[in-house]
Parts: structure tokens; sequence; C-alpha cells
């Protein structure tokens, strides 16, 4: 067996059995009850099960007994200012903070991916024919696809990542594995999609894992496994990219480069941005790390450690060599606090000092 031969046996190796210092590896199939989603408001954590269920916490990690609960099954729950929208069934219902009950509200008898609710209680759900606006019934899909891997656009699929900003501007985040990603922006204002400057955040280059705000932009974060690790954080400031970090700045060009598969690279999953500290939080396959945001990031070794959990993975997706992203929401509890919503082991929250699984 040549040399040649044996280098392939060792990479697909490497590959196939990623080196992972904060998890263990294994296959687990979703389960009936585990987490789909994770909502903010007012300094509690909703959260959603795959079973419909919806259980409230206090950011320590303490249930919240709300007996508004029973009997409430919901495909799909969104932020309101200060109240809850979800979707049960085909109805709309609006959970109050004011007398913690819930009131119908409108209908919506689609398969819709998310919900937005805007400054304006407006409510957008996003479904495969788009950006629908509820009250009208009018859909609003983007004429083109930013990644110009991608054929005609006819449908959206489900989006890795949706998210209003202050502005009640909709971000629409996808992740297309070695085929990269797509960001779409829909200005509900205004009811028209915006044109973005990707500049040199190429899109066909990273499949988006998050959105998050910024004091004056929005940033993104995005990640993949195949063949080797890698991941970027940008922002868009006035619909136009500016990259943060991106980890091919770390790699070795040199004539003596190392191979790209390295564990120290970091394979990108989503972040946040904690207002109080002025930090941006990224998870990792190497852990959660911060940076303060306004310095200079653009090399991992910029970025700090703050703590590694200890979370399963999945081997195998559809799209890429490699293993799916094991966390698929963070968000900021203030203060350098987190909430994590994981793939396979729930909801899990970072006080600053441990991390502890709901």
């Amino acid at each position: 067996m040549n040399t040649r031969i044996i280098k392939q046996l060792f990479f697909l190796l490497a590959v196939i059995l990623p080196l992972r210092s904060n998890a263990s590896t294994e296959w687990r199939q979703p389960l009936l009850g585990s987490a789909a989603d994770i909502v903010v408001v007012k300094n509690h954590i909703w959260v959603l099960d795959n079973g419909g269920q919806i259980t409230v916490y206090t950011t320590g990690g303490a249930k919240v007994q709300m007996a508004s609960l029973r009997g409430i099954q919901a495909q799909l729950i969104a932020k309101a200012g200060d109240d809850i929208v979800a979707q049960t069934d085909q109805q709309l219902q609006q959970w109050s903070s004011k007398d913690s009950t819930w009131r119908v509200i409108g209908k919506l008898s689609v398969n819709a991916f998310a919900l937005a609710v805007t400054s304006r209680n407006h409510i957008f759900a996003i479904t495969e024919k788009g950006v629908l606006d509820v009250a009208t019934g009018k859909s609003y899909l983007p004429d083109s696809s930013p990644n110009n891997q991608l054929r005609e656009l006819k449908k959206l699929d489900k989006p890795a990542a949706c998210f209003l900003d202050k502005d009640d501007t909709i971000w629409l985040g996808f992740g297309y594995g070695e085929w990269g990603g797509n960001i779409f922006a829909y200005d509900t204002q205004h009811k028209k999609f915006t044109n973005l400057a990707f500049n040199s955040f190429a899109i066909n280059l990273h499949p988006i894992k998050s959105f998050f705000q910024l004091p004056s932009s929005v940033g993104t974060s995005s990640g993949l496994q195949h063949m080797s690790n890698s991941g970027a954080v940008a922002e868009f400031r006035n619909q136009s990219a500016q990259v943060l970090y991106n980890s091919r700045n770390d790699r070795d060009t040199s004539t003596t480069r190392q191979p790209a598969f390295r564990t120290t690279t970091p394979y990108v999953g989503p972040a946040t941005y904690d207002t109080a500290t002025n930090t941006i939080y990224v998870y990792s396959n190497l852990g959660v790390y911060k940076g303060s945001y306004g310095t200079n990031l653009s090399r991992f070794t910029s970025w700090t450690q703050v703590f590694q959990p200890k979370l399963h993975w999945r081997n195998g997706q559809p799209d890429a060599v490699g293993s799916p992203m094991n966390v698929l929401k963070m968000l900021s509890l203030g203060n350098g606090k987190l909430v994590l919503l994981t793939q396979n082991d729930g909801v899990g929250i970072w006080d600053g000092q441990a991390f502890k699984l709901l």
C-alpha cells in the first residue's frame, strides 16, 4: 500500500470519527418530548417540545407553574413584545403577560416553519411559499437566490434560522452543507425583500446557523463540517456584510501548512450578543467562546473560551461529510448568562459559573 493511499485512508478516518474533546459521539433519533424551540421573554425561558407541550423556566432554571399552559398543544411559538404567540392547530393564540391568559387572535391553516410578530403586532409566518402575511393571506417569495450554486428559487425549505430585528425586518438563514447557505431579509413595513451586499462574506461557502441583534447591525454565524471544520461570524450594517471572524484566517498558508482538518479549527454554530457586556458569544465544537464586539476578532486567538458543555453529537448529515451541528439555538439571558437549545440533550443554561441541563 503506497504512501498516498495510506494518507487518504487516514484522512477518511479523521472525517468519519471526528475528534471532539467536549462531547461523546453517537446516533440518536429525535425523541418525542425533546426540545424544539426556545424563546426568552421577561426573564423567563419558554420551551416548546416536539410533542407540542410548553414549559416555562426562570433564567435560573427553576420550573414555573402556569395553569394557563394546561391543554395547550402548539406547533410554533414566537415572542410578541412581553407576550407569546403560538400556533395551536389551525389557530393563532396570544398569551398575555398581564393576566396570564390565552386569547384566539387569528387563524393559520397552513404548515409553517416559523412565526414572527412585529412591534405593531403584525403576524407573519414562514412557509414553503415564502413569507406569509397572516392578515392579508398574501405570500412573498424572493425573486432570486444570492447563492449562485442553487437553481431557480421556487419555494422555501425550513430555515436554519429565523430572526426579527429591531427594525421589524425578518432574516431567514439557510444551510445547504457543502453548497453553502442563503440569507434573505424581508422588510415587513414595505413588504419586500431587501437587496443584501455580501461582499467578502461568500454565501456559497457559509451554511447559516443563527442571527442576532447588534447595536446598529444584525449579526450572523455560519459553520460547516465537511472534510474539515470551518465557520464565520459576520454582521450586516445597512444591508452590507462585514466579516468579523472567518476560520480561513486561521489556516497556515505557508508552504509547510498542516492538513485542513484540525481539532483546533472551530466548527461554528449559533451565536448571540449580550448587550450588558457588549460581548458576542459563539458556540462551536470546541465549546462556547466570547469576543468583545468592536475589537479585532478576525483570528480565533482573539476569542476566549467560556465553558465546554458535554453534549452528544449525531453522525451523518445529508449534505456534507461530517456531523450536523448539535446546538441549534443560543440566546443571551444577560450579564454573561446563556440558554442553549441542543439537538440531542434538551435545553441547557449557563449561569455564569456552571452549565446544567433543564
